[in-house]
């Protein structure tokens, strides 16, 4: 007999029997005698009343084993108490945590719920001159169009003309045609406000209450109130408002000669603000470009004449620039630039220059864009030497002046035109004077792809012994145009 009766007896299961009526019943060994069988029904022990040779009853579910006597369970014993724990967490854990999700979701969908809300009244709203009307985002108006992104249709641009109510529910800032906008007067001249565009006028709802109307067909540009900060005051990254053109061509030819040529080019403009109506800021440009070819003929004798003789023709020209313009007025600017050039046709091995000057822009607009400039630079020339006759130019140090002018004209159908041309006279060595010039079209052909058609032109006043003066080039290529 067990005098301590929290003393658990050792019980050993023998196995498990079901009978006719679909019960199942245990057998087990307690302490070396054997228990009367247990029924076992779902997680409930139910026990037989016949008794152990001890009095005590044996039962057992779920890997659990319980010991009571006289048909009296004993839940304060330590192995029932967690095996009721255990049964109870079985049947109810999922009801638990149906009712934690419930709770914890009462404010997440009250939340969702509001967001919806917000967003549902965060749309703005475009109607057009047939009274459809679009639900979705202003952009920007620019160059008389709306930039629109509509909820069923993605984004759109929609000449203004064509519109008959904007409606936004944010601030945008709108300038007039009839204003003449300086960097000291812009804050007080484009108001910023909610938009209201009806019977051609345009209303900008001020947050002091008051209005502020102008013609629609006045409308400049309209901006987002943090794409106009950052334009005005210049808040923005170095990645931020870079355009230009990537340009590659390539020619190869394989016979009893062979030639291949490769040419590519890439021009990047930064405008701040990138938005033309806005008073100037600064403007910083980078043009690379390159050609490399290299054209092989052998000897080739047949009955004793010789109708080619072997040669070897190369051609390597590199071009860099790059120029940062600050204005002080709407069309005079300040810069600084620097230079390098390397052409094989020359003799040039390098030539590098670095200057400052001023530049006038006489037209600003991106359909029309014509600026000229002058600047002092420090200039250096270094030639091949070595050359056959073993005469060489030696490398020049030079005090230069550099003359200039830039012009950019797109006409219908987005067909551009870009020309450019550089004088650079040098005082101390009037012979070592250069120049370039280009021109080229750009024909649009699909979305950002585009055809090329340019042609460059090389002066170089002082050549080694054996050199031409002129490397003149006609390239065409698809261009790539960077948005």
């Amino acid at each position: 007999m067990r005098t301590n009766p929290l003393d658990v007896p050792k019980v050993e299961c023998l196995g498990l029997l079901s009978d006719d009526d679909g019960y199942v019943w245990q057998f087990c060994l307690q302490d070396s005698h054997l228990c009367p069988a247990v029924r076992l029904e779902s997680l409930v022990i139910m026990a037989s009343p016949a008794a152990s040779s001890d009095g005590a009853f044996c039962s057992a579910t779920a890997g659990y084993i319980f010991h009571g006597k006289n048909h009296h369970r004993n839940m304060f014993k330590p192995n029932r108490f967690f095996g009721f724990l255990h049964g109870v967490f079985l049947v109810f854990w999922p009801v638990v945590i149906w009712l934690v999700l419930t709770v914890a979701g009462v404010p997440m969908q009250a939340q969702v719920a509001k967001a919806d809300q917000a967003a549902g009244n965060d749309k703005d709203t475009i109607t057009f001159g047939n009274g459809d009307t679009l639900t979705g985002k202003v952009g920007k108006v620019v160059y008389g169009n709306v930039s629109f992104h509509s909820d069923e249709l993605g984004d759109l641009t929609i000449p203004l003309t064509k519109l008959k109510a904007i409606h936004t529910t944010t601030a945008f800032a709108a300038g007039s045609n009839t204003e003449r906008l300086t960097k000291k007067n812009v804050a007080e001249q484009v108001p910023v406000g909610k938009i209201a565009l009806e019977n051609e006028t345009l209303s900008v709802m001020l947050p002091q209450g008051q209005v502020r109307e102008f013609p629609a067909k006045d409308l400049k540009f309209m901006l987002d109130e943090p794409a106009y900060r950052r334009e005005l005051h210049n808040q923005s990254d170095f990645l931020y408002g870079w355009y230009g053109t990537a340009t590659l061509g390539a020619s190869v030819v394989k016979s009893t000669n062979s030639a291949q040529t490769y040419t590519g080019t890439v021009g990047l403009v930064r405008a701040i603000p990138t938005i033309a109506g806005l008073p100037a800021g600064s403007k910083t440009i980078l043009n690379l470009s390159g050609t490399y070819g290299l054209a092989k003929a052998p000897e080739i004798v047949s009955g004793g004449n010789v109708f080619q003789t072997a040669s070897v023709t190369k051609t390597d020209i590199l071009h860099g620039d790059l120029e940062y313009d600050k204005f002080f007025t709407p069309m005079v600017f300040g810069l600084v630039s620097g230079s390098a050039d390397h052409n094989f046709g020359n003799g040039l091995e390098l030539q590098q220059a670095y200057g400052a000057g001023l530049g006038w822009a006489i037209l600003r607009s991106p359909q029309n864009d014509l600026a000229v400039r002058a600047s002092l630079q420090y200039e250096q020339q270094q030639f091949y030497n070595g050359i056959t006759s073993g005469l060489g130019t030696p490398t020049e140090n030079l005090v230069s002046a550099s003359i200039g002018e830039t012009w950019s004209r797109t006409f219908p159908h987005s067909i551009r035109f870009n020309e450019y041309l550089t004088l650079n006279p040098t005082f101390n060595v009037v012979k070592a004077y250069s120049g370039v010039a280009g021109a080229g079209f750009v024909f649009p052909v699909y979305k950002n792809l585009n055809f090329s058609v340019t042609t460059t032109d090389n002066y170089l006043g002082d050549p080694p012994e054996g050199f031409l003066r002129n490397t003149f080039q006609f390239t065409t290529g698809v261009t790539y145009t960077l948005k």
